[in-house]
């Protein structure tokens, strides 16, 4: 069961990148770990190292620590990139209303011929 759960997670991910609805260059890299943290997280030897590792007491918490850690970090650059876009577009209202005014202005100060 948790293969498939992992197998399901690989393919839409991929789906995803296939409709050029995910980037590759953005938070693909997030996304594949938690795939790679999938299908790791089903041997117990990765599971105990990296208890050991991280110095974590019950083994299968470290991997839900991990995996929590990468959809923060993917919420976070998620967050970034939404700020980013809406001062982008808040940029190009105010240079699209400018470039009206202007035009109105010019229009106001040339005569007009009956």
């Amino acid at each position: 069961m948790k293969l498939l759960a992992v197998v399901v997670l690989a393919l839409l991910l991929l789906m995803l990148i296939r409709r050029n609805l995910l980037q590759i260059d953005l938070s693909f890299p997030l996304f594949a770990g938690l795939v790679l943290l999938g299908f790791a997280s089903m041997s117990e030897t990765f599971i105990d190292w990296i208890a050991a590792v991280l110095n974590i007491a019950i083994a299968p918490r470290a991997i839900i620590l991990m995996a929590i850690a990468m959809l923060l970090g993917i919420i976070i650059f998620l967050a970034v990139a939404h700020s980013q876009l809406r001062r982008q577009q808040l940029s190009i209202v105010r240079h699209m209303i400018k470039n009206d005014l202007t035009t109105q202005e010019s229009r106001l100060k040339t005569p007009q011929k009956i």
